[in-house]
């Protein structure tokens, strides 16, 4: 497709982490062995990783207590956890895919964060499944029809993406300024520039300094510039062109439009 990109959304793990009352260690999902030794250590764990401190030391705790029970998918996850904070993303992944398997599709929390941190290293497969998975295990959420949509810009089937966005939309209980980028960009990334446009203006205050924004932006504003004949648009256009940073980074497609 001539406009596709790789595009990647910098996910606000923060945000991750604290959607649900999980992350605060009141629960688990899978059942352990009677063991003192695991009852003493494995709340230690979950503080370091809290306090993002010590995150070393609560990886060894977390392979202390998975040595003791094997079958205990919360110790896998929060050492993907420890992991994914000590920008170990691929022991990450690893940790991420036996608790999620282990939880037996229990927890939206594993997919998620799993599904999430392979985009990082490029498995987008995989991270493809996982959110298909929310989408049919915890079909209220909007987070696996986002997910797809997010992949749909790497995978390149954003008709499907943009479809998937769109129910995402539409379960946030309000206005999600993330969904409505990546709306904005599956817009123009089908050709729907006019569409577009209105979702760009809802969001340029916060985006306005992303690069992708800019240049995807641009590109709606000079296509309907062109075929309109309007040169007010096209000159928009160019000054949204010129504010992006990393031009090497945007399609081929959209550079070509300005620096011919």
């Amino acid at each position: 497709m001539k406009n596709l990109f790789l595009f990647l959304i910098t996910f606000t793990f923060s945000n991750i982490y604290s959607q649900t009352d999980y992350f605060e260690g009141k629960r688990t999902y899978c059942e352990l062995f009677e063991n003192e030794r695991i009852k003493e250590i494995f709340p230690l764990g979950i503080k370091c990783v809290q306090n993002r401190q010590y995150l070393g030391s609560a990886i060894e705790i977390f392979t202390d207590v998975i040595k003791i029970d094997a079958t205990f998918c919360d110790a896998y996850f929060w050492a993907g956890y420890a992991f994914r904070l000590s920008n170990m993303n691929k022991e990450a992944v690893a940790m991420y895919y036996i608790a999620d398997s282990l939880a037996q599709n229990k927890s939206i929390e594993f997919k998620q964060n799993l599904a999430s941190t392979s985009m990082i290293i490029g498995a987008d497969s995989l991270a493809r499944r996982k959110f298909e998975e929310i989408k049919e295990y915890f079909p209220n959420s909007p987070e696996g029809f986002y997910g797809v949509a997010l992949t749909s810009t790497k995978i390149g089937d954003v008709i499907y993406g943009l479809e998937n966005i769109n129910i995402a939309e539409n379960k946030y209980n309000e206005p999600n300024e993330d969904a409505q980028l990546l709306k904005a960009i599956l817009l123009t990334l089908n050709e729907k520039y006019s569409e577009s446009i209105s979702y760009y203006e809802k969001i340029k205050n916060k985006f306005s300094k992303l690069d992708h924004f800019n240049g995807n932006y641009a590109l709606s504003l000079y296509e309907i510039g062109s075929e309109n004949k309007d040169e007010k648009s096209i000159k928009l256009a160019k000054k949204y062109y010129n504010k992006v940073r990393k031009k090497e980074e945007l399609t081929e497609y959209i550079r070509s439009k300005f620096e011919n």
